[in-house]
């Protein structure tokens, strides 16, 4: 079985099934593949929680990556990774 087999086939499963699939895989992506563990667990969550918006993901997503810096510093300066 191709994986373009596979893929029609999970295109034709009902939501939570497909979820499933997604968990099966976030569960089974190497230790070496953290950055797409990363991306399949973040693609989850939004699918999990339809009615959280985009923003509040990206937010979410900021503070996990490390991309957060303290008020004054929000308030007077640029952040770090924006130099």
């Amino acid at each position: 079985m191709t994986a373009t087999d596979v893929i029609r086939e999970v295109e034709t499963l009902p939501r939570g099934e497909k979820l499933n699939v997604l968990r099966h895989l976030a569960t089974t992506v190497n230790g070496d593949d953290a950055a797409h563990r990363k991306v399949i667990e973040r693609l989850l969550r939004r699918l999990e929680n339809p009615d959280i918006p985009e923003a509040t993901f990206r937010a979410m997503e900021d503070v996990e990556d490390g991309r957060v810096v303290d008020m004054e510093t929000a308030l007077y300066q640029k952040p770090p990774w924006r130099e």
